[in-house]
């Protein structure tokens, strides 16, 4: 347990670009952390932040900035304030590893300014940990309950969310097919069919200045996922990333190419060799 005189604190702010709906804008974090600091007569020495970026400490540049900072004995930090706890670590599991591993070795102390904890108390590191079992157990029935709207959306031959396949897009909850892409789906297709190689139609596209989905070149590898995804055909299985149910759905995205043409791509792709 941290026991120290805090004196010195920094602050961590974050909004992330997959939930919105829960997020405090930033501009409020900062302004809630800084009261907080002023309100207690400590000194703020530095907000981090990380906006519009996911859970994943990966991709968090002021998550690490933030943890070399403190890790420097001349930096004196006491604590780290946040608004929530949710806006540092969502999962009860790599908080609890932060502040046991991180946090109390060097001497800091975590602090939630809305949920009025401070692990520097040990009341604070058990409301800590009370907090976040009853937070993990909503979690969970939200999860649970958005798992079985998408199953049913699915089961209904309805679009029931996740990323959809070059060559489409989603315009309020339907897709709709971008013709621009879908020419070159077709061109890839026939290409591969008239023995290309997935390198030499990469090339090809490349030259032409052809974007990819998120903007970048083509490699062998999404020419590859192109020519095996069947959805273009008007066929498409939804298999969901937490469900993995493979319901099977016609229509739900438009045709793109045809059955034929699809049969033809698939049997030269058994003769291997397509690199």
């Amino acid at each position: 347990m941290v026991r120290v005189e805090i004196k010195k604190v920094v602050g961590y702010a974050r909004i992330s670009s997959d939930s919105q709906i829960e997020n405090t804008s930033i501009a409020e974090q900062k302004e809630r952390i800084e009261a907080y600091a002023k309100s207690q007569g400590w000194k703020l020495e530095r907000i981090f932040v990380d906006e519009g970026f996911t859970g994943s400490i990966d991709d968090r540049d002021g998550y690490k900035e933030m943890l070399e900072y403190i890790k420097k004995p001349d930096n004196e930090v006491s604590a780290i304030i946040v608004v929530k706890a949710d806006r540092i670590h969502r999962s009860l599991k790599n908080l609890l590893i932060l502040i046991e591993d991180v946090l109390e070795p060097n001497g800091i102390a975590f602090i939630s300014v809305s949920e009025r904890f401070d692990t520097s108390t040990p009341q604070g590191m058990l409301f800590l940990q009370m907090i976040g079992g009853f937070a993990e157990f909503e979690r969970s029935i939200i999860n649970e309950r958005t798992k079985g709207g998408r199953l049913a959306t699915a089961k209904k031959n309805k679009y029931a969310g996740g990323q959809v396949p070059y060559g489409y897009e989603v315009i309020k909850g339907e897709i709709q097919v971008v013709d621009s892409q879908a020419l070159v789906v077709k061109r890839i297709f026939q290409e591969f069919i008239d023995g290309s190689s997935y390198y030499k139609i990469a090339k090809m596209l490349n030259k032409e200045g052809i974007p990819t989905k998120t903007g970048k070149n083509w490699t062998p590898q999404t020419v590859k996922n192109v020519i095996n995804t069947e959805t273009y055909t008007g066929f498409n299985t939804y298999n969901g990333e937490k469900e993995k149910n493979g319901i099977k759905q016609k229509g739900v995205f438009p045709r793109i190419i045809s059955r034929q043409m699809w049969n033809k791509a698939q049997s030269r792709l058994k003769e291997g060799d397509n690199k």
